[in-house]
């Protein structure tokens, strides 16, 4: 049995943007919601949101996240976009979701983090950006980052999970720049980078909502069969509640610590 949870939050791009092709309750991130039992979902996704942009928002709304009793969803988005400030718009808002799980009626919040900051999508495929030319490169970048991630997230005990929702991750063993974080990134139990990504895990299995090509996004049934073959496996490999009974053994060891007890104070006595 999973853990049950007060709230989630979400953060990524149009991976995990409500309505974007699905509906909440169906999305993965919607049946993540039910499997824990929230009560609210806080979804700060955005539709083009970079991997900065979704740091931005995490770290700028740690305060309000209860990390004993919260769930918190990382998405990393496609690695070629940059966040950058809106010369045009000091102001540019951003808004979230608050959902009720029981209804699915939602609110929507200001997100004063990520006020007067932009995205840009699929920038550095002219190659202007020296990160972007390079896959291997970009990717250990973003490995750098998910290894600082979990390094704060495990120290402060968070319940999280660090989700690709694009391509999987290279495996580039024999790359010195990268063999740290990725070692690092490959072990972690709390992340799904490498494997069974939201894009990967679909191609030939269900066709994206919007397109031909494996790029897209998905309805009801791409959403199911990630949750159902990754997310959700990996959630009862983190996040089980012991439930069953004790063993013999335990039995027995608990017994004699109790019997023990009860000698000692009879000496004393």
């Amino acid at each position: 049995m999973l853990k049950k949870y007060n709230k989630l939050w979400v953060f990524g791009d149009s991976y995990a943007t409500p309505f974007f092709h699905v509906k909440p309750a169906d999305s993965f991130w919607g049946l993540a919601a039910q499997a824990l039992e929230v009560n609210t979902v806080m979804n700060c996704s955005r539709i083009g949101n970079s991997f900065s942009s979704v740091q931005q928002l995490l770290i700028g709304m740690s305060q309000e996240i209860d990390w004993y009793n919260d769930m918190i969803f990382v998405g990393i988005p496609p690695l070629e976009r940059i966040t950058i400030f809106n010369n045009n718009d000091v102001d540019t808002p951003y808004q979230g979701y608050k959902f009720n799980t029981s209804t699915w009626y939602y609110e929507l919040i200001d997100i004063a983090e990520h006020r007067g900051l932009v995205s840009m999508l699929n920038f550095g495929g002219d190659r202007e950006l020296i990160i972007h030319s390079n896959r291997r490169w970009i990717e250990t970048e973003a490995l750098r980052q998910i290894f600082l991630l979990t390094q704060w997230l495990d120290g402060i005990n968070a319940n999280y999970m660090i989700i690709n929702l694009s391509r999987n991750f290279d495996h580039i063993d024999d790359w010195e720049p990268g063999r740290v974080v990725l070692a690092h990134c490959k072990e972690h139990k709390k992340c799904i980078v490498f494997d069974k990504t939201y894009y990967n895990i679909n191609i030939g299995v269900n066709r994206p909502a919007d397109s031909d090509a494996p790029e897209g996004h998905h309805g009801p049934e791409g959403n199911r069969y990630f949750f159902k073959k990754s997310l959700l496996p990996k959630l009862h490999q983190c996040y089980t509640q012991r439930t069953q009974a004790a063993t013999p053994a335990e039995v027995l060891d608990t017994l004699t610590t109790y019997l023990e007890f009860i000698h000692a104070k009879r000496i004393r006595t």
